[in-house]
């Protein structure tokens, strides 16, 4: 199972989470494969080369897609990054939530009970825990801090606030 650790980054009033090691691992292999099908090319090898040369260059294009999924925490909303780009403003997030028990991950709970996941940071449950921790409390710090005066809990079933 490959470890996905979140990269922040700071921008001023912005913090930005981004899954790499993922990214790096699957970069890696996609190189390799390159290589490979370059001295398939290289050795008139008329089949496998170009099948070599395919499953790397597919490779590398979803690594360099996996380094843009994350999300992004400004004053006003959570950005996430992923196949489908979406803001979600802080004044409609009722709690941030971790889940799972071996491999966790963080979810924004909504207003109306719509639990959205998000794709960093997020941990196998064997390493990178202490990482997850802090990107976590990160998260709901900045939920707690941004969320604005005039929020309120939407109902008495929202979960318990973390943090």
């Amino acid at each position: 199972m490959s470890r996905a650790k979140a990269l922040v980054l700071k921008a001023g009033d912005e913090k930005i989470l981004r899954e790499w090691t993922r990214a790096s691992s699957i970069t890696v292999m996609g190189v390799a494969f390159l290589l490979l099908g370059a001295a398939d090319v290289w050795r008139d090898e008329p089949l496998s080369g170009p099948y070599w040369l395919t499953l790397g260059g597919i490779g590398v294009a979803a690594a360099l897609r996996a380094r843009t999924l994350g999300v992004d925490l400004t004053r006003e909303s959570a950005n996430l990054r992923g196949f489908r780009r979406r803001s979600i403003p802080w004044q409609e997030v009722q709690a941030v939530v971790r889940y799972g028990s071996g491999s966790m991950g963080v979810r924004l709970i909504l207003e109306h009970g719509k639990r959205v996941t998000l794709r960093a940071p997020r941990t196998d449950g064997i390493s990178g825990v202490a990482q997850f921790d802090r990107d976590f409390d990160c998260i709901d710090q900045w939920w707690l801090a941004h969320r604005g005066e005039s929020w309120r809990p939407a109902n008495a079933e929202t979960p318990p606030v973390q943090g």
